[in-house]
């Protein structure tokens, strides 16, 4: 890597990024869908983004021990269940990682709200799996997941299309809807019109999956990471495995305007102006 490239470096580079995909191998995951509460989603979620019929969340815990851009990290997420052009995805509100390439290729390109965590673990116990994330002192997430049974990779995609809505294809087509905005050097509006992005990764178990409907979730607030704002009403479906997953170019679906997103912009950063 240099400070400029050439004219032919620049010609491959822009050739090998136009068809690139991150694919990320033997991903050690824990995913949990719970009962949240609907007038919470209602109130946190920009237009034009719509709630779902059902008041789902989720949560995720996972080791990332290869990809093919070169990062190892561990990554924490939280997300609501959304709407938009009748297809349903997840707004992401939170994701801690613990690496900074990947912080800045998730965060700057697709929108991610991305921060970088001290701690984020996951690791198996006598029958079940613990995962945690720690930020800046704060444990902001604490999953314990006992083990209930076990199913083929097949039944546990079918298992997520059916809750998702979706049929047919190689494996689970998770679609993540975010912001992507950047504050103007004044800090008083945005260089462009915040865009809502959409993302689609596809999950592919790589082994049986063990499933657990009896988890555990603690979700903590700091002042800059408010995810205990999002409630743990009801424990859904969990799901424990190993995954070889793709994730897929984003692309611009709307365009909203900054007055009507200026209350949303802030929750990527740990201060608010004072």
């Amino acid at each position: 890597m240099r400070f400029a490239l050439n004219d032919e470096e620049v010609a491959k580079t822009k050739e090998r990024m136009a068809r690139m995909e991150s694919e990320f191998y033997d991903a050690e995951m824990a995913y949990v869908l719970f009962r949240t509460d609907p007038d919470v989603v209602k109130r946190i979620i920009p237009q034009p983004l719509k709630p779902s019929d059902q008041p789902y969340a989720t949560a995720l815990v996972a080791k990332y021990p290869k990809t093919n851009f070169g990062s190892v990290y561990n990554e924490a997420a939280l997300l609501v269940t959304v709407e938009y052009g009748g297809e349903t995805g997840g707004y992401c509100l939170a994701m801690p990682v613990t690496e900074d390439m990947a912080l800045i290729m998730g965060r700057e390109i697709l929108g991610f709200p991305k921060k970088i965590a001290e701690e984020i673990s996951l690791a198996r116990t006598e029958n079940g799996v613990r995962g945690r994330c720690v930020r800046r002192g704060v444990e902001l997430m604490n999953l314990s997941m006992p083990f209930e049974e076990e199913v083929e990779p097949e039944k546990a995609v079918e298992m997520l299309r059916t809750l998702s809505g979706q049929e047919g294809g190689e494996g689970w087509e998770a679609i993540a809807y975010n912001f992507k905005f950047f504050l103007s050097p004044r800090l008083t509006d945005f260089d462009y019109k915040p865009r809502l992005l959409k993302q689609v990764t596809t999950f592919r178990p790589s082994s049986r999956i063990k499933l657990g409907s009896n988890f555990d979730l603690k979700l903590k607030s700091s002042e800059a990471d408010p995810l205990a704002e999002i409630p743990f009403k009801e424990p859904v479906m969990g799901m424990y495995g190993t995954f070889n997953n793709t994730m897929h170019p984003g692309e611009v679906v709307a365009e909203v305007e900054e007055d009507q997103f200026r209350r949303y912009a802030f929750f990527k950063q740990d201060y608010l102006p004072q």
